[in-house]
């Protein structure tokens, strides 16, 4: 069977010396894994990286042998990035956070879209405000979307359980378990350190707690590292 299709490059891992293992998030077939035959090698290597799109083929012979991969980049390409660190985090986190939030054969052809724009849109200003965006969508795509209705009225804190907005704590008993709703950052797009935090821990609970609560993967360290760079650039 040949699957030809149009994805992203999630994940690499050299296998062989000059083959690459690679999970491709596609924009019709989900997520495909399979080998890129001579994709370490000195003239692919550089073409075949995370972060890339790509245009390709996907050969299966039969359900027990792993499948091959054949393709070539397309725009918009992660080389573009290479000199500027913040961009190039922020594409290989949301990379990474794709990888593990989405499991073989699974479609999601608007994670694949929104992605797809949103590299796009880095060489906008406000390339920031693109990836909340980009965030809360994976969230519902993933289906930890929020009440926009609750979003609009306001109410200060989420209850990280249910995801039930409130407007007060009324036991500091149960603190813990709310989070103050980063509303500034994401209606009215003002970028600070304390609205930048609040996001990123509003993700980070949602994601180990919920989405790989019962799974051995973890959130990736290049997230973090992305998150560090942010943080201090607003300190």
């Amino acid at each position: 069977m040949i699957i030809k299709d149009e994805g992203l490059i999630i994940y690499s891992k050299t296998i062989k010396e000059k083959n690459l293992l690679v999970k491709i998030l596609s924009k019709y077939n989900g997520l495909c894994v399979g080998i890129i035959y001579g994709g370490n090698s000195k003239k692919n290597k550089v073409y075949y990286q995370i972060g890339n799109f790509i245009n390709f083929n996907l050969l299966n012979k039969n359900e027990n042998s792993i499948s091959s991969i054949t393709g070539e980049i397309t725009s918009p390409l992660v080389s573009n990035f290479y000199n500027n660190k913040i961009k190039l985090y922020v594409i290989l986190t949301c990379c990474s956070l794709i990888d593990i939030c989405i499991n073989e054969n699974q479609k999601f052809k608007n994670i694949y879209n929104k992605t797809y724009n949103f590299f796009i849109l880095l060489n906008q200003r406000h390339w920031f405000n693109e990836f909340v965006d980009w965030l809360l969508n994976l969230l519902s795509e993933l289906g930890y979307g929020f009440d926009w209705n609750d979003i609009n009225h306001r109410k200060k804190y989420l209850y990280l359980t249910n995801f039930e907005f409130i407007n007060y704590i009324q036991d500091n008993n149960l603190s813990k378990n709310y989070i103050e709703f980063p509303y500034s950052l994401i209606i009215d797009k003002i970028l600070n350190h304390k609205q930048c935090n609040l996001l990123f821990i509003l993700f980070e609970n949602i994601i180990k707690y919920h989405l790989l609560d019962h799974s051995s993967k973890k959130i990736p360290s290049i997230y973090f590292d992305f998150k560090k760079i942010i943080l201090d650039e607003l300190n």
